[in-house]
């Protein structure tokens, strides 16, 4: 495992230690969660830019000829979740 130093400021430092004896976990814990949260958003919101730009960039008219195209596809889908719902309804 990496070691990692950084600073905090007075105020941050005493809010993690507090957490940290509220949850009684290690403040290094709960750092790392915080990393792995803040990280997973970061690319999470990467990608929701990314398809929002290449919905933007998708001409209308093309855009509604594949909904049109693919309604079939989600129909059969809803119909198939429908009967498997009511094939596993008490």
């Amino acid at each position: 495992m990496s070691v990692v130093s950084i600073r905090l400021s007075h105020e941050l430092s005493t809010r993690l230690a507090d957490e940290a004896a509220v949850t009684n976990k290690p403040k290094s814990l709960l750092l790392r969660e915080a990393l792995v949260q803040f990280l997973a958003r970061q690319k999470r919101d990467r990608l929701i830019a990314q398809l929002t730009r290449a919905a933007a960039a998708v001409d209308t008219r093309e855009a509604a000829a594949l909904a049109e195209e693919a309604l079939p596809f989600d129909n059969e889908a809803l119909a198939l979740g429908l009967s498997a719902g009511e094939r596993d309804a008490p």
